[in-house]
């Protein structure tokens, strides 16, 4: 969605309960440990930029306070007394799987999929899951549930090469211009990983070698998940099976970085904008279903439910 006017009465709404849990794996080696640390530096400075709380475990920019090796621990203490209204948790390292499980490296024992699962099993509200390690396509199947968006940067467990596709997708998430893909001025999950998701396949293009990891993610819970590829700009165009539904929804209203506009609404605006906007877009999707003129009627009056809504704020805005 495009913004067009800003009212000079309106006031900046600030980001409420949004707490980000940045877990930066064990490089390994100089060379992996400078990268992860540049890429933990890219999600501090978008949190910083999108109001949101940011708490890192592990590399130079974890606690310092901390003596204890056991990051998984402490990564399962955080998250049991974590009260936000909206979680997200992000892995940025090395991943491995041994034939049987899959597993994120960090100082101390490594967790498995299933164990990160089990930690955010009682977790109650709004939950982002983003594992940028290699060998995390796991993920997608033991986190996906309805309200998640999960996003790994491989298809599968199986491909267990060094990833890049978290440091782009960290560029992307922090607002970067060339990842806004509908030009409305912010970058949502969902354009972070289409944009990532391209960056990386470029760089295999350019290297001249096949690509060994490609991204998935799912935020329908159906725990298939979705390729770039599977996407016209922002458009779904093909699902996993003939009887999923499309995924990127979600993700595509989840926006760190917000544009102007988006600061001016209140969270009980911005949850009935995004639930006139998810509306429309099933309406659209089910237009060859409907008649004609029972169509453009639905479709008049959930535009102008939103019309209403941008007038109460103060400014206007083009359509979905």
């Amino acid at each position: 969605m495009l913004l067009s006017v800003l009212p000079a009465r309106a006031e900046a709404v600030a980001e409420p309960g949004r707490k980000i849990l940045l877990v930066v794996g064990a490089g390994g080696t100089p060379e992996y440990a400078a990268i992860f640390q540049e890429t933990a530096a890219l999600w501090i400075e978008a949190a910083k930029k999108g109001g949101a709380t940011i708490e890192v475990i592990g590399g130079e920019e974890g606690d310092a306070k901390e003596t204890t090796n056991d990051e998984a621990k402490r990564l399962r203490e955080k998250i049991a007394a974590e009260k936000a209204a909206e979680l997200w948790v992000v892995l940025v390292g090395h991943g491995t799987f041994d034939g049987r499980v899959a597993k994120f490296n960090v100082r101390g024992p490594d967790f498995t999929d299933e164990e990160l699962a089990g930690w955010l099993g009682g977790y109650e509200g709004e939950l982002v899951l983003i594992n940028t390690a290699s060998a995390s396509g796991s993920y997608i199947r033991e986190m996906a549930a309805p309200g998640r968006v999960v996003i790994t940067a491989t298809k599968n467990e199986g491909e267990i090469f060094f990833t890049r596709f978290g440091r782009f997708f960290a560029e992307a998430i922090g607002g970067l211009s060339d990842a806004d893909l509908d030009n409305d001025e912010q970058v949502s999950l969902l354009e972070a990983f289409l944009f990532a998701s391209n960056r990386v396949a470029l760089f295999y293009q350019d290297d001249g070698r096949l690509a060994t990891e490609h991204a998935l993610l799912d935020d329908n819970g159906d725990g298939l998940g979705s390729r770039a590829e599977w996407f016209e700009g922002t458009t779904p165009v093909k699902t996993a099976s003939d009887e999923a539904k499309p995924d990127g929804d979600l993700a595509g209203r989840k926006v760190l970085v917000k544009n102007a506009f988006e600061r001016l609404l209140t969270p009980a605006q911005t949850k009935q904008r995004d639930e006139l906007e998810r509306r429309v877009v099933e309406l659209r999707r089910s237009k060859s279903s409907l008649d004609e003129s029972d169509y453009y009627g639905k479709l008049e009056s959930l535009l102008l439910e939103l019309a209403r809504l941008y007038d109460a704020v103060g400014g206007s805005r083009e359509f979905p």
